[in-house]
């Protein structure tokens, strides 16, 4: 595909002006409105029938047929968009509209490029949007090059490596993407790529294409023998760096943080000190303070994974603190929905791959590193108990100044004993009526009680002066029981340039 320049440089411009507005391009009868924020694409919609997003939401799995008519009343009803109305008749949820709004916009941008069009109009104004795309010309480059099939064809002992100081966060890079980045970090051969990453040749060399098409990788030469002489026919055992997680996790930059997020929707609330009290709290109760922390409750709904999302929050807010979180619970995983992203990549998908280091499935939230459980898995006791769980572990107590691991709940299952029996320290969190002392008496029967670090008395009723504070904070709904292997819907994933 060749990129038309003055159109790349007309969707720049808007960027580097921060513009806000409708950019509206032509061919013939069909239109592309783009729709910027401060410069940020923040959707883009079209005249195309193919490319609607009732169409999208079709071909995904979260509509049938007959249900588009009935989103599109409810839309007129309540005067919102199609969108919208889908989240709000509970067919999917605002993290995953946000998806299949950056996809549309993603594949309106390359039709526009592919076909020719031209610039027609852009009209100055601003609009607030439910779910937007947060796309920039990055990621605009990104999806153009990974369109284009071309592989990376250079002699298998050229020596190349990733351009310096290029902080390449700023896109949502596949996990494959991410191991051959983390090994171009220093200078590296086809040769040794290839035994390294474990990704197959013709795979790393569509990786190596997107990555040249780009232009984020430079060539630096042929290995040398003894004699200083560039030997073409070995393998470069060149020495590799320390995968620079701090330039290549991507930053998440169409969540949709859920309310009940607290630290990061309403910083200065009354909820908010309090997790920024129990994180001094941790502090003060240690002499030298756990690295790694299972966060679990007895029962299920106790609320165990709010409060493990605004810990990490809280904690994430620190300068030079370097904290993670991890979604341990393969059963009924809340982390994702909480900060109103997507569920994969994650920690299942990291357990299935022995060869790529635990970043390649990891994102971040401002300052806050994150993986997801990748999903619900089938078999969560067997993935947990892996020797590859222990080994994710402990590269994350490494790199990290704190890990959050939110488990499952002790009862009735024992993945939470699995899971903390991998970290250093433990937090129960109980629920003000909702919690059983039955339940209460079993937890901590079952846990190692010294690892207790403490306990959360959750939803608890304020005292006077704090009469604003919510009681329902941590409410949940008849959706929110606890959910079981198998019992989820499944959804079409659009399959990327590296699938089959």
């Amino acid at each position: 595909m060749v990129i038309p320049n003055t159109l790349l440089d007309d969707i720049r411009a808007l960027q580097e002006n921060r513009e806000s507005g409708v950019l509206v391009l032509a061919k013939l009868d069909q239109r592309v409105s783009v729709y910027y924020r401060e410069g940020v694409i923040q959707c883009v919609s079209s005249n195309l029938d193919a490319h609607r997003l009732g169409a999208y939401l079709i071909r995904e799995g979260f509509l049938v047929d007959a249900e588009v008519p009935k989103v599109l009343a409810e839309a007129r009803r309540m005067k919102v968009l199609f969108g919208e109305a889908a989240v709000e008749r509970k067919f999917m949820d605002p993290a995953e509209l946000s998806e299949v709004v950056r996809r549309q916009a993603t594949e309106l941008l390359k039709h526009v490029f592919k076909n020719g069009f031209a610039r027609e109009s852009f009209t100055r104004g601003l609009r607030t949007y439910f779910s937007s795309a947060n796309i920039n010309v990055a990621f605009v480059l990104l999806e153009l090059s990974r369109s284009n099939p071309a592989p990376f064809e250079r002699d298998p002992a050229t020596v190349f490596a990733l351009k310096n100081g290029e902080d390449l966060s700023g896109v949502p890079w596949y996990p494959k993407e991410l191991c051959v980045l983390g090994e171009l970090s220093g200078s590296t051969t086809l040769w040794s790529l290839l035994e390294s990453t474990g990704i197959d040749e013709p795979g790393l060399k569509r990786i190596l294409g997107v990555f040249d098409r780009l232009g984020i990788i430079e060539t630096v030469g042929y290995p040398l023998d003894a004699k200083g002489v560039p030997s073409i026919g070995q393998t470069a055992l060149l020495k590799k760096s320390i995968f620079p997680f701090e330039r290549l996790v991507p930053v998440i930059t169409n969540a949709v943080p859920g309310e009940k997020l607290e630290v990061l929707k309403n910083p200065s609330s009354f909820i908010s000190e309090q997790f920024k009290t129990l994180k001094v709290r941790i502090r003060e109760d240690c002499e030298t303070p756990p690295r790694v922390m299972t966060i679990s409750s007895p029962d299920p709904q106790d609320g165990k994974s709010l409060v493990s999302a605004n810990l990490a929050l809280a904690l994430s807010m620190e300068s030079g603190r370097r904290t993670v979180i991890v979604d341990c619970d393969l059963r009924n995983p809340t982390l994702n929905r909480h900060l109103g992203i997507t569920v994969e990549p994650g920690l299942i998908q990291c357990l299935s791959s022995s060869q790529m280091s635990p970043y390649c499935f990891m994102r971040r939230i401002g300052n806050l590193y994150l993986m997801t459980s990748g999903g619900i898995a089938e078999n969560p006791i067997d993935l947990l108990s892996l020797r590859r769980m222990k080994e994710v572990i402990d590269q994350l107590r490494l790199d990290f100044d704190t890990v959050i691991l939110d488990a499952p709940p002790l009862s009735p299952i024992a993945d939470a004993r699995i899971v903390s029996g991998l970290s250093d320290s433990m937090i129960l969190v109980i629920r003000r009526g909702k919690t059983g002392k039955r339940s209460i008496e079993n937890a901590f029967k079952i846990m190692d009680q010294n690892k207790l670090l403490g306990v959360v008395f959750n939803d608890v009723k304020p005292m006077l002066f704090n009469t604003y504070f919510n009681r329902g904070y941590y409410n949940y709904g008849a959706d929110s029981r606890y959910l079981y292997a198998g019992n989820h819907k499944p959804r079409v994933s659009p399959k990327n340039y590296l699938e089959p």
